[in-house]
């Protein structure tokens, strides 16, 4: 059965100094790595020692810091996926979270919509969630059997979360799971061959 543990990335600069999120790329900070030291030694009496474990994370920097600190107390290398990236921002990238505001796109009869596109020249939220489907269904596919960990950002959580319960993208019109800084979720399978969310937010060890 499959066992996947989802990781949202620690605490980063863009928490702090009021930069967007999204694909600007920003670092952790000291908290953010204390934070990190504290999920790898969570995940060291979580994972299953009788199961090959693997570590995946997104490319940007907030989530790559995180899982090498991971990587390290769970002696795992960290596999690199740019599609397990957070919402592509378009050109709010490396923006100030006021500018963002100021120019995101308004949303029709203030109704959110699975192809509502937040910025221009960025990702719509279904172009976002067939991303994040694919590289997860890639990386099920080339790690069979294994314990996956996952080391990402808050809004993929919510969409691999909603990939593995099998959601059509029109489902999210009216349903998002929100997760918080250094959080864990972990799915599985039962005996039923169902996919079931286990465990969602997990914030206990910090």
């Amino acid at each position: 059965m499959q066992s996947i543990i989802l990781v949202q990335h620690s605490q980063s600069e863009h928490h702090i100094n009021n930069m967007s999120g999204g694909w600007t790329d920003s670092k952790l900070t000291e908290l953010g790595k204390e934070q990190a030291l504290k999920i790898g030694l969570s995940l060291q009496s979580m994972v299953d020692k009788n199961k090959e474990s693997v570590l995946y994370s997104s490319d940007l920097l907030r989530a790559s810091q995180t899982a090498d600190i991971i990587g390290e107390q769970l002696n795992l290398k960290v596999n690199l996926d740019q599609g397990l990236r957070e919402l592509n921002t378009g050109i709010a990238i490396g923006q100030t979270k006021e500018w963002a505001k100021k120019h995101r796109n308004p949303m029709k009869d203030n109704q959110f919509t699975i192809d509502y596109r937040l910025f221009d020249e960025g990702e719509s939220w279904r172009e976002f969630y067939n991303r994040v489907s694919m590289a997860m269904n890639d990386i099920l596919m080339n790690e069979q059997g294994k314990q996956v960990i996952i080391v990402t950002h808050g809004g993929a959580v919510g969409y691999i979360v909603a990939w593995w319960l099998e959601f059509e993208p029109e489902m999210l019109h009216n349903a998002y799971f929100q997760s918080d800084v250094g959080s864990i979720t972990r799915l599985s399978e039962n005996n039923f061959n169902q996919r079931v969310l286990t465990v969602f937010n997990d914030i206990s060890h910090l």
